[in-house]
């Protein structure tokens, strides 16, 4: 009976702290449910929203709407968005109010969590309610979520404080040496939630896995030595078991991030402090009052907080578990305020492009920990007064009874008096310095008028008096109208959805939610982590946005098929250029033009010229090709001539004579090989089988033949020599002198080139320097081959000569122009089946056939060639901007190429891996005992193979066989 009356009473304790919490948090956040979504981002969210609400409960595979096609559900958390249409199912809501919901129940979830650590591990609930009120008050966080609209990454939030009662569970029963049921459940429940908050928000994973070394500083003094075996033995199996059981959402984000790595070079591993967020130490700290115009000022722990955080560190010399969050708490401060300290981390290859975000588990800690701390301060710091007393003073004991009460009375009133002497700490006028601080006008409310109801009541009357509150209710009321009306304006922009519109973040509704507001898809997306080139999409984004002219717009538009293009007041000067390439404004503000002849985002092209980009830069395999569609789309290789593939190596002899033969041209520049001889032969074998090959061997230290002497009997020279140019001669093209051309120049020398002292019988000199060829071209067999010695596209590059311009484009015409088998460019509208199914109908072709499909290129596509006797797999290869290319023998009548998105088999794996792991982790709560057993099996299994093995070794190295 005494068992179920304590868990009675511990009921009761937690229903009224609940009631207690949810009361605050409704004063402080009750626009988050009369207002809509809040924080800046919020119409991203809401467009991702809509989505998954399509297949709800199930998550749906591709996304075509953004990016030009993104697997959301790999590279972006989207349990947050799956959390907010379930809510709106249960409460029967819209899918505003669905994520209206999930966003307020963030804090008043997670103060609970740190409630319930209070009351069930350190026995202490009435300091579990002070922190809880302390944690609601601080701004720091909420901030992110509610101002600045990062949805996904602090939905998390709630699962924090049961990771830390999970971890403190298992810490305590390690500690004593008790091995029953708490030690497996503790170890369970911290490696189960810790993988639900890494599903839920990523960003916020790191948070619970630094919690567990910290907790090293909890151990008394008389058993220190176990600090050591804690974390070097015990954290990292703990790390471990999460990466085991997280490696099913894990997996996803590895085969993302390698797609990325085979699209873009990357940021780089110098450290760059512009990528961290800036957070000054004195915002944190709250050093001066809140600043209206300034959100940054938000990321701020309350003085209310700080300062009974002050008597939790002085007791953390006494108190483990103070000692531990005061550790947690200086720790997280510091690195979210001293940015130097993330330098050794850029090392890390993929750090810096994630930067941005590494400053949130940090934040997370310090909002948790420092008010932890101040709880753990305000109730143990009169006690330890009261010990210290005791021992002072004899007549101690008889004012006991009376000294308890009068200090528990002073240490509430403290309490109170610290809350309501910083609730009005903000600059210009008395408003509310706590919690979101969210409000129309300004960001903080008003303390005369706390619930909008534009009373002259007092605010102890506002906060005391149910009448004076706003009635419990998910709408779209305060400023919501006014950004639904704002977003039918911008909805109304095209009179029909275009298929594919360029735009970006400068137009920020439009850019975060296209496919809700307008309709169709867009090239770019408001979260470019998820670009997986984010090098050609800064390139497109300039081009088409940014820079004048029309050459390059031009070829983007044909490219990606881009319809529709908006421009806001900063980029409105470019509209000329798209009017001047025929397009058609529809619209003012912001301004929007419209493409009257499309490309389409499908074509098929009989007998086609795909060209294979094979090479490397100094820094990676991909800057190779992106520079070189880059200078393409400049018009000089023009879309309608040749589509590029991007190539899975930059060594010609990976690539068999097959493989060559599938590619009507080859583009050579930063080559590389294996070995020199069968590189060669395997060129020859291409070219006089009718390959075209560009060449470039004058890319000093890059291009492996950039002195090589002797040249290949490919080339168009018999042999070539590094050498600085003159840069006084004279340069000839196409034997006339041309003072236009760029000039050789590098520095204060001259260009450094691989050059010839003439060409082949039958070649023809293109570009002379003095005495010295630097570029020709000829016939061998029935293939061409265009060879530079001068960095020909990178000397074009540079230059900035018209001339050059047009001397490059006219040689690269020569070597890819189409065949004269080849068909036009058809365009073909794909039809989409659901989110990851697309079916392009093909025009009937006795010879080969290039189909690409403009949708990006993961991992999780494959196609299949559907004809009327059957279907065959289709190979899928990268092409221009990273879109799906298909090569067809033959097309007959009635055949549809149907692409299909889905998991990968390294995917799937994980999920068994992750499965896996899970059943042993229920097996070792349930049956500990046959977890031992099959361990024991395996240990003696293991000493008996080796022992054998090292045995039966040992006694043929010893004399006459002897046992050793």
């Amino acid at each position: 009976m005494k068992g179920w009356a304590a868990l009675a009473l511990g009921a009761t304790r937690l229903v009224v702290a609940a009631g207690i919490i949810l009361a605050l948090a409704y004063v402080l956040s009750w626009q988050i449910l009369w207002g809509g979504m809040a924080g800046a981002e919020a119409p991203f969210h809401l467009h991702l929203i809509e989505w998954v609400a399509t297949t709800f409960p199930n998550l749906p595979w591709w996304y075509p709407w953004d990016g030009m096609g993104v697997s959301y559900r790999e590279a972006y958390p989207l349990a947050s968005h799956w959390l907010a249409v379930a809510a709106s199912h249960v409460f029967s809501t819209s899918l505003q109010g669905g994520a209206q919901i999930v966003q307020f129940a963030l804090m008043p979830l997670s103060a609970l969590g740190l409630y319930a650590f209070f009351d069930w591990r350190l026995r202490r609930p009435l300091a579990g309610v002070a922190a809880s009120i302390l944690f609601l008050i601080s701004p720091l966080p909420w901030v992110e979520w509610a101002h600045f609209g990062l949805f996904a990454s602090w939905v998390g939030l709630p699962v924090f404080m049961p990771v830390v009662i999970a971890l403190d569970v298992f810490f305590h029963a390690w500690l004593s040496g008790d091995r029953s049921w708490r030690i497996r459940a503790g170890a369970g429940g911290y490696i189960g939630l810790t993988t639900l908050m890494g599903i839920v928000s990523p960003h916020l994973l790191a948070a619970p896995l630094l919690v567990a070394p910290a907790y090293a500083l909890a151990i008394p003094h008389e058993s220190a030595r176990r600090a050591w075996r804690w974390i070097l033995a015990v954290v990292p199996m703990l790390w471990i078991g999460v990466a085991l059981l997280s490696i099913f959402w894990l997996g996803a984000e590895i085969q993302y991030l390698g797609v990325v790595r085979s699209h873009w070079a990357g940021a780089g591993t110098n450290f760059d402090i512009n990528r961290l967020s800036p957070i000054p130490l004195s915002d944190v700290l709250s050093l001066s009052m809140f600043k209206p115009a300034d959100l940054g000022s938000l990321y701020s722990l309350s003085p209310a907080v700080l300062l009974p955080a002050l008597l939790g560190a002085a007791v953390a010399f006494r108190d483990t578990k103070a000692r531990a969050f005061l550790a947690i708490a200086v720790v997280s401060i510091v690195f979210m305020t001293f940015r130097d300290l993330y330098r050794p981390l850029f090392v890390v290859p993929g750090f810096a492009e994630f930067a941005i975000t590494a400053h949130r588990p940090f934040q997370l800690l310090a909002s948790f920990a420092v008010p932890t701390l101040a709880a753990i301060g305000l109730l143990k710091a009169p006690l330890y007064a009261m010990e210290f007393l005791a021992r002072r003073l004899r007549s101690y004991a008889s004012l006991r009874s009376f000294a308890v009460p009068a200090v528990a009375v002073v240490v509430v009133s403290v309490f109170v008096a610290d809350v309501l002497g910083f609730a009005g700490r903000v600059e210009g006028g008395s408003r509310l310095a706590y919690g979101p601080s969210l409000a129309t006008p300004g960001w903080a409310p008003d303390l005369n008028d706390i619930w909008e109801r534009h009373t002259s009541a007092p605010l102890v009357q506002q906060l005391l008096d149910p009448r004076q509150w706003r009635a419990p209710g998910v709408g779209c009321d305060l400023d919501c109208p006014g950004r639904l009306q704002s977003w039918s304006k911008l909805g109304a922009t095209f009179a029909s959805p275009p298929a594919r519109a360029e735009l970006n973040s400068n137009v920020a509704q439009l850019d975060m939610a296209f496919h809700m507001l307008v309709g169709g898809g867009i090239t770019h997306s408001y979260n470019d982590q998820v670009i997986p080139s984010r090098e050609l999409a800064s390139w497109m984004e300039e081009s088409m946005l940014v820079d004048s002219g029309s050459t390059t717009k031009a070829q983007l538009a044909a490219a990606l098929g881009i319809d529709a293009v908006v421009l806001s007041k900063t980029q409105a000067a470019r509209t000329a250029d798209y009017l001047q390439m025929g397009w058609v404004q529809v619209g003012s503000d912001p301004v929007a033009l419209v493409n009257p002849q499309p490309s389409g985002l499908a074509a098929q092209w009989q007998s086609g010229t795909s060209v294979l980009v094979v090479g490397r830069t100094q820094a990676s395999v991909p800057a190779l090709y992106n520079f070189v569609f880059e200078r393409a789309t400049t018009g000089l290789l023009p879309f309608a001539s040749a589509w590029l593939v991007r190539s899975a190596s930059p060594y010609i002899d990976d690539y068999s004579d097959a493989d060559l033969s599938h590619y009507s041209g080859l583009i050579l520049l930063g080559y590389q090989y294996r070995d020199q001889g069968t590189a060669w032969s395997r060129l020859d074998r291409y070219v006089r089988g009718g390959g075209h090959l560009f060449i470039e061997t004058g890319w000093q230290y890059v291009d492996p033949d950039w002195d090589l002497g002797s040249a290949p009997a490919v080339l168009p020279v018999a042999s070539v020599r590094w050498s600085a140019l003159d840069a006084s001669e004279r340069v000839q093209v196409d034997g006339a002198g041309d003072p236009q051309f760029g000039r050789f120049v590098y520095g204060s020398g001259g260009w450094g080139a691989s050059s010839a002292s003439s060409v082949k019988q039958g070649a023809t000199e293109l570009v002379r320097v003095g005495d010295r060829v630097v570029a020709a071209r000829w016939h061998v067999g029935g293939g061409r081959v265009l060879w530079s010695g001068m960095n020909l596209m990178a000397h074009d590059a540079t230059s900035g000569s018209p001339d050059e311009d047009q001397f490059v484009a006219a040689q690269l015409a020569w070597l890819f122009g189409p065949s004269a088998e080849a068909g036009p460019q058809v365009a073909i509208p794909p039809a989409w089946d659901g989110g990851d199914q697309v079916t392009i109908a093909l025009q009937p072709s006795v010879g080969p056939s290039l189909v690409m499909l403009k949708e990006s290129f993961f991992p999780g596509w494959t196609a299949r060639l559907v004809t009327p006797k059957g279907s065959t797999s289709v190979d899928l290869l990268g092409t221009e901007m990273d879109f799906m290319l298909a090569r067809l023998d033959s097309v007959p009548p009635g055949s549809n190429l149907v692409f299909t998105y889905g998991p990968t088999a390294f995917e799937e794996t994980t999920w068994v891996v992750s499965l896996l792991t899970l059943a042993g982790l229920i097996l070792w709560l349930v049956r500990p005992a046959f977890i031992r057993r099959g361990r024991d099996h395996v240990i003696g299994s293991t000493q008996h193979v080796v022992g054998n093995l090292f045995g039966g070794l040992a006694r043929s190295l010893s004399p006459s066989g002897e046992d050793p």
